[in-house]
């Protein structure tokens, strides 16, 4: 059980480690895999051999055993860590999904509100069908005109780099002509995207503007009893095909293993990245001492059946007094031959 323990220790500090250093993710296995049976040997030459090596060893070794634990500890919270963030991504993006689709359907739904009120002929639904049209045409200019006003502002940017170096006095071995020549041909490419880009967003705002008053033409010509179940069904139909994707991702998420944690943070009133953090951390703080102490127990227990078996080799022994005996059964709990 301790070499197990203490094997698992070992897989997830080095597959933690190495995802720190990814880079040399191969060399970085190697090194942590060698400290860490470094470690095992160290633990047990302490426990077995600490009467018999110097102070300085001793103390070097025990620090050695510490900060390897501390080591260890850290690639366990990073690999543990690196999987809950794996785990992560993928609600996130399925959250991402949902909330998307929720706000698709959202729009989806004042659509059909919009569509719906145009069916009604009096004079005050229609004025107000036309207002709302009216404000999605003047929020878009607004939009495209700034626009233009941006690309506008870097023309004149560009004219006055023209202005400035044209108005600069020549120096007597450059050529003012060859500098303003050789800056319309950086200019040219720039100039020639941002005057298309101007172009194009000019004939996007007057088509924009054509189909407002193609939209309003309608509202006005109008009848009584407009049929708007054509233009209403195939969004119902897409709404519910949201729906039924907003079910499928829920479903992704209900299947991943974070839905224990999302249960342990509410029920404690914290987010749920505290709750993984200690909840991991709790897991650093047992898992590597354990295997530690576990391998000590081992040695304790091989070193308590070799003295014992030696003490059964010699039958003389069995003869000495009650106090005698006494001191050796102190030994052998002990684990150590003091005598």
């Amino acid at each position: 059980m301790a070499l197990f323990i203490a094997g698992n220790a070992a897989y997830f500090s080095v597959k933690g480690i190495g995802l720190l250093f990814a880079g040399s993710f191969i060399p970085v296995i190697v090194m942590a895999s060698s400290l860490e049976l470094g470690k095992l040997f160290a633990v047990s030459l302490l426990y077995r051999k600490w009467h018999d090596m110097s102070r300085l060893l001793r103390y070097y070794l025990a620090a050695a055993c510490v900060s390897l634990i501390g080591i260890t500890s850290l690639g366990i919270f990073g690999f543990l860590t690196d999987a809950y963030q794996d785990t992560k991504t993928k609600v996130d993006y399925h959250q991402a999904e949902i909330d998307s689709t929720l706000s698709q359907n959202e729009t989806l739904r004042k659509q059909i509100q919009i569509i719906q009120s145009t069916s009604n002929t009096s004079t005050e639904q229609a004025a107000e069908s036309t207002n709302n049209y009216k404000d999605i045409y003047t929020q878009y200019e607004t939009r495209q005109t700034n626009r233009i006003k941006q690309l506008n502002d870097r023309l004149e940017e560009l004219d006055k780099a023209m202005s400035d170096l044209q108005a600069s006095p020549g120096g007597i071995f450059t050529s003012k002509k060859k500098k303003i020549e050789q800056l319309k041909l950086e200019q040219q490419p720039e100039r020639d995207e941002l005057t298309k880009e101007v172009t194009s967003i000019n004939q996007g705002i007057k088509q924009e503007y054509d189909k407002f008053l193609q939209k309003i033409d309608n509202l006005s010509a109008s009848g009584d009893d407009i049929d708007v179940s054509d233009q209403v069904d195939p969004i119902y139909k897409k709404i519910t095909t949201n729906e039924q994707q907003i079910l499928v991702h829920k479903s992704a998420i209900n299947s991943t293993d974070i839905g224990s944690f999302k249960f342990i943070a509410d029920s404690f009133d914290v987010e749920i990245e505290q709750a993984v953090k200690w909840f991991i951390i709790l897991i650093v703080v047992v898992f590597d001492p354990l295997a530690i102490c576990l391998v000590i127990g081992y040695n304790m227990y091989v070193v308590t059946q070799q003295l014992n078996e030696k003490m059964a080799q010699q039958p003389d022994r069995q003869s000495m007094p009650t106090k005698m005996n006494n001191k050796n059964k102190r030994v052998i709990v002990l684990g150590r031959n003091k005598s």
